[in-house]
């Protein structure tokens, strides 16, 4: 019986086989796993104002790979800068900037620690910061194992001229003043209003913070106290009715809220804001002082000479013996912080090598508990950051050597003014409640 199937029942027997198999071939492949998708850079948001933080992901990498990212962006001089960190990709085979980098441009956890640690590519480069184009710039990001880039995306920072906000020069001239005044357009609330200015740098120091500011919805001018066309060429003789004009010509603008006016100021400028919160009381609704002094110093560069007048008399100022002691002998000299009517914020660095803030900060804070000072007081101390933490400019790239002549590292004055700049957000946002 079985030879009597012959030559045709062979070929059905294998016909049949033929089809059995690939109709098991075909079920095996649609049950089997698709192969798995490239690995990708997510960045969230993808366009974003330079202060605002960004959230950086890599998926689809395999678990445990050693994976270097790379952010690199061009400045507004033509200058490429770069960072670099290293990382190990999860068992799941994802990486994110929220884990610590192993190496590259920094160590440990920073989340934006490859935006604002980037320095020029070129050893040749003379630029000690990243000068934002106008029109904002782009930073592209790569992932690479074993350098080989699997992963890239592009993020999109932008400057305060994608925000709508107005900006008015104010001169001499007209007000009285040499300021920069920055407010969001179409506001139709009334909202808390701050007045900011710089230390012995002189100049129109915090027209970017302002523009900043405004950007978030805070009314914001600027000011120049000295070595500006028509002002004092140095800190010397400085009157506290000049930054009134100030005050008075805020509180006038529509959008402000005349009863939330803060003053903020860096260095040397923080004598004045705390100054103008012990003297203006009716006028100042809350102080922000960066590095701050306790005592009123002397003239700069001539100690000779007072830095600040009320009412054409000098204001009383340590001698040149006590310069950066902050208890001097001179008991006049010390401000009178507990007059200050509302909020007061303080941030100081560890390594300060231009004087004592810190200690300063320490002296302010006990005299205001000394005199049980009612307001709120929120005193920040970053242990590795140096005196240039005042300027609270967030996610900017700078060399490393910026840094030389304030104190402290790279990273912990980057991530102290992040900090900061955040704690301001915060102390004004509460303003508003």
């Amino acid at each position: 019986m079985a030879r009597s199937t012959g030559r045709g029942g062979y070929l059905g027997l294998v016909t049949c086989l033929v089809v059995l198999a690939v109709s098991s071939c075909a079920t095996h492949d649609r049950t089997a796993p698709k192969p798995s998708a490239p690995p990708t850079v997510t960045v969230t948001p993808r366009s974003a104002l330079v202060d605002v933080p960004v959230r950086t992901t890599v998926a689809g990498l395999p678990a445990g790979a050693d994976t270097t990212v790379t952010a690199s962006a061009t400045g507004d001089h033509g200058t490429a800068w770069s960072a670099t960190a290293r990382f190990t990709a999860t068992k799941n085979g994802s990486v994110s900037l929220t884990q610590p980098s192993a190496g590259g441009s920094y160590r440990g956890v920073d989340p934006m620690g490859l935006f604002d640690m980037m320095t020029p590519t070129s050893a040749a480069s003379t630029e000690t910061e990243f000068v934002i184009p106008p029109g904002g710039f782009t930073v592209t990001l790569r992932a690479r194992i074993g350098g080989r880039v699997v992963a890239m995306t592009t993020v999109r920072r932008t400057t305060v001229g994608a925000v709508p906000i107005t900006t008015t020069a104010e001169r001499l001239s007209s007000t009285g003043i040499y300021g920069e005044l920055a407010a969001p357009k179409h506001s139709t609330k009334r909202r808390p209003a701050i007045l900011l200015f710089g230390g012995s740098e002189g100049g129109l120091a915090t027209a970017f913070t302002a523009k900043l500011l405004a950007a978030h919805g805070y009314p914001a001018l600027a000011l120049a106290y000295f070595k500006e066309p028509g002002l004092p060429s140095d800190l010397t003789h400085i009157p506290l009715e000049y930054f009134k004009k100030a005050l008075d010509l805020l509180r006038s603008q529509p959008g402000v809220d005349p009863a939330h006016i803060v003053v903020w100021g860096v260095s040397r400028g923080s004598e004045a804001a705390l100054l103008l919160g012990v003297h203006y009381p009716d006028l100042v609704h809350g102080v922000v002082a960066g590095v701050p002094s306790s005592v009123v110093n002397p003239g700069y560069p001539e100690s000779s000479q007072p830095a600040w007048t009320l009412a054409g008399k000098p204001i009383p100022a340590i001698s040149m013996t006590a310069y950066g002691e902050p208890e001097p002998a001179d008991r006049q000299a010390v401000i009178p912080v507990e007059k200050i009517n509302g909020p007061v914020l303080l941030y100081c660095g560890g390594q300060d090598e231009v004087w004592h803030s810190c200690p300063y900060q320490d002296a302010i804070t006990a005299r205001l508990k000394s005199h049980h000072f009612h307001g709120e007081v929120t005193a920040l101390r970053y242990s590795g950051a140096g005196h240039f933490v005042g300027s609270l400019t967030c996610y900017l790239s700078v060399a490393p050597r910026w840094f030389d002549r304030g104190g402290g590292t790279a990273a912990a004055n980057l991530r102290a003014e992040a900090d900061g700049h955040a704690a301001l957000l915060r102390y004004l946002a509460a303003l508003r409640q």
